[in-house]
């Protein structure tokens, strides 16, 4: 979906996960590039992203990136082998507190552009949020649970080697117990979508009224979560809830070589957001 793919890729080339200074310096033309996948900008439209980036960068360096370091910082001094459920969610609270800060900070330029859009590219930005819609569910339905928790299982293995490296047999006994406790939510995201489109059409078709779209834009983006359905939300919760509890677990086992991985990659991160800086 639009809405998520370009938080999320704000959020990438914002935070420091950006991964390189090039991409940082380019941002304005790789968000260009992104939003072309969805519909065909014109010259001035592209003037005005590269003018909001502009300053979206100049506050993002003095003012966040230094959050970020202080962050890093703090994650190193985390005794993985000790770690607790409630140090683990204040730390995600503090993650969820750097990509609010972002999102509230980008929401009214993009209800600036989507204000200018004509007629013809609000078709064709529907069009290709449908398509891509289309293709999750497609994706999706062709699996049965069994598939689906092994899709689960994969993701979440990548995730725990990127910070800790090679897991050990009983880290992977964990993810799998991890991705059979997990409650299946694809078809939920499936309907999701679909009312989501809804609220994009309804913010498109009143794009005229720039204060409207800036509310709208608010609440897909910054309270996105209040769209969820009640069934939706109470799987996420549980998700996060069975999260918390296996990341602990897993961490609690980490071998030495493990903890040594995890500090490398946090001070990787720290270098590329002090050579931003």
């Amino acid at each position: 979906m639009m809405r998520s793919g370009l938080v999320t890729l704000m959020c990438c080339l914002l935070l420091v996960g950006c991964g390189t200074k090039f991409v940082y310096n380019n941002m304005d033309w790789l968000l260009i590039e992104y939003l072309e996948d969805y519909v065909d900008l014109n010259s001035d439209q592209e003037s005005l992203i590269e003018q909001r980036v502009a300053l979206l960068s100049e506050w993002h360096r003095s003012e966040e990136i230094p959050n970020y370091v202080e962050h890093l910082d703090e994650l190193m001094t985390l005794d993985l082998k000790n770690l607790t459920a409630a140090q683990l969610n204040a730390q995600e609270e503090k993650l969820r507190a750097h990509t609010n800060r972002i999102v509230k900070r980008v929401a009214p330029d993009l209800a600036q552009l989507i204000h200018k859009l004509s007629d013809e590219q609000v078709d064709e930005l529907m069009d290709n949020i449908r398509v891509r819609h289309s293709k999750y569910k497609a994706k999706y339905s062709q699996l049965n649970e069994e598939e689906v928790r092994q899709v689960y299982a994969e993701r979440i293995a990548e995730s725990m080697e990127n910070w800790l490296g090679r897991l050990t047999k009983d880290q992977e006994r964990l993810v799998e117990q991890w991705s059979n406790d997990l409650q299946i939510t694809t078809s939920d995201w499936s309907d999701h979508q679909t009312n989501l489109r809804i609220r994009i059409n309804q913010l498109l078709n009143q794009r005229s009224d720039l204060n409207a779209t800036e509310r709208e834009m608010n609440t897909l983006l910054v309270d996105s979560e209040s769209l969820y359905s009640p069934m939706l939300r109470s799987k996420i919760e549980h998700n996060r809830d069975v999260a918390t509890r296996y990341i602990v677990e897993i961490a609690t086992q980490a071998s030495d070589k493990q903890i040594e991985h995890y500090r490398k990659e946090l001070s990787d991160w720290k270098e590329i957001a002090l050579a931003i800086q």
